[in-house]
């Protein structure tokens, strides 16, 4: 039989770690095999299409009071926005549309190049006499729209690219057959499972990025529970492990034993004194630590990120303060590597000193 004791023993010296680790990998399998579903892929595409016909919607409700005085126009704008705005297989039907290849098929090349022509021609009666240089590159833009070989040269790369789709849309149906034979599902992967380790790993760390969110009602609901219960859950063990940090500190400063009943430090006494004196050294090493370990951690982001250095330290404050603002984000934190390595070696340890200088502090500011 389990000894509580020894339990609550193993678990104060690190066992909760292993648990929520194992909570941590079991919901990110679940929430990738959610995720990527054939019926999630649809969902997908369903959804980035109802946002363009709501878009396309809303756009044409703007244009109602213009056409008031056009009995005619009014009544067939009327006509249209019903068919797109009422009906629920809109989206399903448009998702289906391919402009790029029907412009190409539809021999539309020249229009849109005299479209383009035309534009420089405007931009180049718009520009001042002495913007010599402008006005030289608009001149010769239209120049060489002008020439047949420029059309021909779109109207050949578009047909070769509509070929391509069409090899590539052939190729994917012939797999998704197959599989289907299998038994198994043809869709695409959407939430992979370093996808959603890194999904995860920014809902109990309180990021956010935005990157990877739930499409499925499944998804979403699993990401209430783990709002509910992982995050109080890394709390626990950011604060378990930042006692630890500052019992091993004070133990290293000297602080006596007889001093850690947190007596009041605006009592100005020999034992207040000096504790507040070691409450400022571990301060200091902790923030010292913290800062070596944005520095690295920027140094590594700097090398393989290809940004500026500028846009690293902003990131690095930003991941740290866990604003998570997800303008910028590496690459290979999606990858099931980086996901798991990133957040034992630069997420995690970060939280847990930033959580160990807010305990140490309360008390000096308290």
């Amino acid at each position: 039989m389990l000894n509580y004791g020894k339990f609550c023993e193993f678990w104060r010296k690190g066992g909760n770690w292993v648990f929520f680790f194992l909570f941590w990998f079991i919901a990110s399998a679940i929430i990738s095999s959610l995720e990527h579903s054939e019926e999630n892929v649809e969902l997908t595409e369903e959804e980035i299409s109802k946002e363009a016909v709501n878009a396309l919607t809303n756009f044409l409700k703007l244009k109602k009071d213009y056409f008031k005085n056009y009995t005619l126009l009014e009544n067939q704008l009327e006509k249209i926005i019903d068919v797109m705005d009422t009906n629920p297989d809109m989206p399903r039907l448009w998702a289906e549309m391919d402009l790029e290849m029907a412009l190409v098929q539809h021999k539309m090349v020249k229009t849109i190049v005299d479209v383009m022509k035309d534009e420089f021609a405007r931009i180049e009666s718009n520009l001042d006499e002495e913007d010599k240089s402008g006005i030289s590159l608009a001149n010769k833009l239209i120049k060489l729209l002008s020439e047949e070989n420029t059309v021909n040269v779109f109207r050949e790369s578009g047909e070769q690219h509509v070929k391509k789709l069409n090899a590539e849309e052939k190729e994917r149906k012939k797999k998704c057959l197959e599989r289907k034979a299998e038994g198994r599902s043809c869709g695409e992967v959407r939430m992979s499972f370093g996808n959603a380790l890194h999904f995860t790993s920014t809902v109990f760390t309180t990021t956010g990025y935005g990157v990877h969110s739930p499409i499925t009602m499944e998804g979403k609901f699993l990401t209430i529970f783990l709002i509910i219960f992982q995050i109080p859950f890394f709390l626990h063990c950011l604060a378990t492990t930042a006692s630890h940090i500052n019992s091993l500190l004070d133990v290293i400063l000297g602080l006596s034993s007889k001093h850690e009943d947190l007596e009041n430090l605006t009592t100005d006494t020999a034992n207040s004194r000096q504790r507040r004196l070691v409450l400022l050294k571990g301060l200091l090493i902790l923030a010292s630590l913290l800062l070596v370990h944005m520095m690295v951690a920027a140094v590594y982001h700097y090398c393989t990120t290809g940004w500026p250095f500028s846009d690293v330290l902003y990131f690095e404050f930003v991941r740290s303060a866990s604003v998570g603002f997800g303008d910028i984000i590496p690459e290979d934190e999606y990858t099931l590597v980086g996901a798991i390595f990133k957040n034992l070696l630069v997420n995690i340890p970060g939280q847990i000193v930033t959580f160990a200088i807010f305990v140490r502090a309360l008390p000096l500011i308290s």
